[in-house]
């Protein structure tokens, strides 16, 4: 793994998290097919930013955690304002921050225990954030007048819903089957 920090992969995750307050501020001036290209821009390129620094051999630590600092940060940005504007309910809203803070404190707590951290992404916690992002995307695309949403967003939401329910429940069980092995 190379360790330099300044490459291209890198560069396009601070990229999307320049976006963050650009789409934030789209959404709150409600201007809806700007926050949604702008938003799907940068979801894309977060898969083009992965794949970079595998083919050119630049994944580093750093880019790691600058890339999932750049996803979270738009999607919870994105999120929490796409629920003040009325677009996604709060009981979907609360239940994608209670997962991540679920996760967030279970790392934690973890390293306290342990004295270090590895984090390994689940399949279905990369399912989570693609279904997260896919109903970010949608619900922006839907006010942005650019699909038809209305018949799709309650089963959209549910799906969301149980997703985040079921890879927060996931965190919990490894975490804790980790930290009772690690304590014997």
């Amino acid at each position: 793994m190379s360790e330099r920090v300044f490459n291209l992969p890198n560069v396009i995750s601070m990229l999307r998290i320049a976006a963050v307050p650009v789409v934030a501020w789209l959404i709150l001036q409600q201007r809806w097919e700007a926050a949604c290209w702008l938003f799907f821009a940068a979801a894309v390129s977060d898969g083009i930013d992965g794949l970079l620094a595998r083919w050119l051999k630049q994944m580093t630590q750093f880019g790691a955690a600058l890339d999932t600092v750049a996803d979270k940060a738009l999607s919870l940005a994105t999120l929490v304002m796409l629920t003040q504007a009325g677009a996604i309910p709060l009981w979907v809203t609360l239940a994608i921050l209670l997962r991540d803070s679920v996760i967030v404190l279970g790392a934690l707590s973890y390293r306290g225990l342990a004295g270090h951290l590895e984090i390994h992404p689940t399949w279905l916690g990369k399912t989570h954030m693609a279904a997260e992002f896919t109903l970010l995307a949608l619900v922006l695309a839907g006010l942005a007048g650019l699909l038809a949403m209305e018949d799709w967003l309650l089963p959209l939401y549910a799906t969301v819903f149980v997703i985040a329910v079921a890879s927060g429940l996931q965190y919990v069980w490894i975490w804790s089957a980790k930290a009772r092995l690690d304590v014997r």
